[in-house]
């Protein structure tokens, strides 16, 4: 019986036990419970970020992690910014994982783990973001295998695209995915829109010496079928086929539908296009069932071939500081089935300096499509301005002219504008000797232009990278008859390239000449050239620099060169700063080139990035040299200078 009530006594107790750590866990539980609904509450109320730590990361510095995040640490500024990145949200770490996991894969890290936890600040309960990153190892690219069929045409180029990977550079997925998608579509350029390409890494050698396959299969060789044009209420079929770049029977090429698309889009004739295969009517029978020679259809939604427009806007006239135009239009896009003709009236008015009118004008336009049928729009434009009355011109200038122009384009970023003109001026508001010494100087002419131009920005208003480069030849009367003859040559090359993080560096070169030849005297005033101002030197006035004559009033120049210097940064939001220097100057030739005669000017200036483009106010600091003293000068315009 002993034995049994030691027995009994032990049950006793393990139950005993059981219960209680039933009942600790049960606490426990509430207790946690509580925590977690506290902790989900205080998320709830959206707590501002005070504070971002960062741990575990050793390739990759706390600074560039934290610039790709989407939490950012609450401040006087972060707070006057749109948006809630300063503030803890249900997404925040999704996010924030998302943009660390990105940064790790593009410089290799495969397996890197992220981990991000909000811990409340003892203080004033904002939110710690507490970030720890596992980066595991480094991935290389020790050699890249192509496998393809090298009696294909193009094989040269699918290895020029592979070999773009160099041995040693991180492997990013991200890349790779792009050379897939590169090699698909030099298949697809060249009659092969079914080639698979495969890619495969192969880590079994080492983080550091990955073998990266891609094998590829080209599939059925295709060529174009027919191009069925759906309905069309306001244009012809033809105006459709004469855009498109591929014929039937032709080798497949993606790069010629895309370029037909842009064709289309070009005329204005419709609001969006549908160019792509013909899905209810497949040529492809049998065990493969892809079409090798697949009809194409076209369908739209067409613009209205009447229109009206009426817009305003700010900008910068050459020799004029702001200028703000309003204007009208009238027109209609398929008289005689394709040729576009519009009439508008156009106003133009300075603001700021001096407030007044600068010009009106009303126009007729006309534009054959396609010149003696080529893809060279040919224009035909008559202006009339009766001119305006000022404080500084008592007298009224009027002008008609009658202009013919065409441009020719080789792709998007190089193209020609060749043009001529006829133009006839009156005086109107003075009589007599008056008007004559004024009507010398305001002669009639004839013109013949020729602008070529090539640009590879990206974004012309805001230019980060590529260049721009115009050059312009003028020849006017001569052998085109008219009161004035001379020759004038411009070229301007500007070049954009990334500084540190995300500043940009810009210089321009800029140079003119104009020069009168047979029995013309001397060049007309308003075509010569009037240095100085917001676009040109800073630091001057508007059109200041260049000779003078007994009255020390500027006539302009018969030659300029110009170098302009600006880095360009960020400072908060859509603010942005800006360091620049200018030199330069214009002369009656370049014979008077010295280095004691070039004017130099540097400065700061702030830009906000509108809708509309930069609007921008510098401060320019010019250097003294001759007549021109010491000064500083503000300037506030649109756009950038260059």
């Amino acid at each position: 019986m002993p034995g049994e009530g030691r027995l009994k006594l032990t049950a006793l107790l393990v139950v005993l036990a059981a219960l209680l750590g039933i009942t600790h866990v049960s606490i426990k539980a509430q207790i946690q419970g509580a925590a977690d609904k506290k902790y989900q509450s205080w998320l709830a109320q959206r707590p501002y970020i005070s504070s971002i730590v960062i741990s575990g990361n050793r390739f990759i510095s706390d600074s560039k992690i934290k610039s790709q995040l989407f939490s950012r640490r609450n401040s006087f500024w972060q707070s006057l910014k749109t948006g809630s990145r300063n503030r803890v949200l249900r997404y925040t770490a999704h996010r924030d994982t998302l943009a660390i996991k990105y940064l790790y894969l593009t410089e290799g890290f495969l397996n890197a783990k992220i981990k991000e936890t909000f811990a409340v600040s003892e203080t004033d309960s904002s939110a710690i973001v507490r970030i720890n990153i596992d980066e595991g190892s480094r991935y290389l690219i020790g050699r890249v295998i192509l496998t393809a069929n090298d009696s294909l045409a193009f094989y040269d180029e699918l290895c020029r695209t592979v070999s773009e990977l160099k041995t040693d550079d991180p492997v990013n997925p991200i890349r790779i995915s792009a050379t897939v998608f590169d090699l698909k579509t030099i298949f697809a350029n060249n009659g092969y829109p079914y080639a698979e390409v495969e890619q495969t890494l192969d880590t079994t050698t080492g983080p550091v010496n990955v073998l990266i396959t891609f094998k590829t299969r080209e599939g059925p060789l295709v060529r174009f079928g027919r191009l069925n044009i759906k309905s069309l209420s306001n244009y012809h079929p033809s105006l459709v086929r004469r855009e498109i770049t591929f014929k039937e029977g032709e080798l497949y090429s993606r790069e010629r539908i895309i370029e037909s698309q842009k064709r289309l889009y070009s005329t204005n004739l419709f609001n969006s296009i549908n160019l792509d295969i013909d899905r209810d009517n497949i040529n492809g029978s049998g065990p493969d069932t892809r079409d090798t020679l697949p009809d194409f259809v076209f369908s739209a939604i067409e613009r209205k071939p009447h229109f009206v427009s009426l817009r305003t806007g700010a900008g910068q006239d050459p020799q004029q500081d702001l200028i703000w135009d309003f204007s009208t239009a009238w027109g209609k896009r398929n008289i005689f089935r394709s040729r576009r003709a519009e009439i508008s009236i156009q106003s133009r008015y300075i603001i700021f300096t001096q407030w007044r009118p600068l010009s009106h004008r009303f126009q007729i336009r006309y534009t054959e499509p396609w010149f003696i049928n080529l893809r060279m729009p040919l224009t035909l434009t008559a202006r009339f301005e009766p001119g305006v009355r000022s404080q500084l011109l008592p007298y009224r200038v009027q002008r008609w002219s009658v202009s013919l122009s065409t441009r020719k384009e080789w792709s998007e970023r190089l193209y020609a504008v060749i043009s001529g003109e006829y133009e006839n001026v009156n005086i109107y508001g003075i009589e007599g000797e008056e008007k004559e010494a004024i009507q010398d100087t305001i002669r009639v002419r004839r013109k013949f232009t020729v602008l070529l131009v090539r640009d590879t920005r990206i974004d012309k208003f805001i230019p980060r990278s590529g260049s721009f480069t115009t050059y312009l030849m003028q020849y006017v009367g001569g052998l085109l008859g008219g009161n004035d003859s001379f020759i004038k040559l411009e070229y301007s090359w500007a070049r954009y390239q990334t500084a540190i993080g995300r500043a940009v560096y810009a210089t321009r070169i800029k140079a003119g000449w104009v020069k009168e030849f047979g029995d013309a005297h001397s060049v007309p005033a308003d075509d010569r050239f009037y240095l100085g101002g917001a676009n040109f030197i800073r630091g001057f006035r508007e059109n200041t620099i260049g000779p003078r004559d007994a009255d020390n009033i500027n006539v302009g120049a018969n030659a300029y060169a110009i170098v302009n210097q600006e880095i360009r940064f960020p400072i908060y939001w859509r603010f942005w700063g800006s360091i620049f220097t200018d030199m330069g100057n214009g002369w009656e030739s370049f014979s008077e080139v010295n280095f004691d005669s070039i004017l130099f000017s540097y400065g700061t200036g702030i830009q906000f990035l509108s809708p509309a483009g930069p609007i921008r106010l510098d401060y320019a600091h010019r250097m003294e040299n001759g007549i021109y003293k010491e000064d500083s000068h503000f300037h506030i315009t649109i756009l950038y200078a260059f």
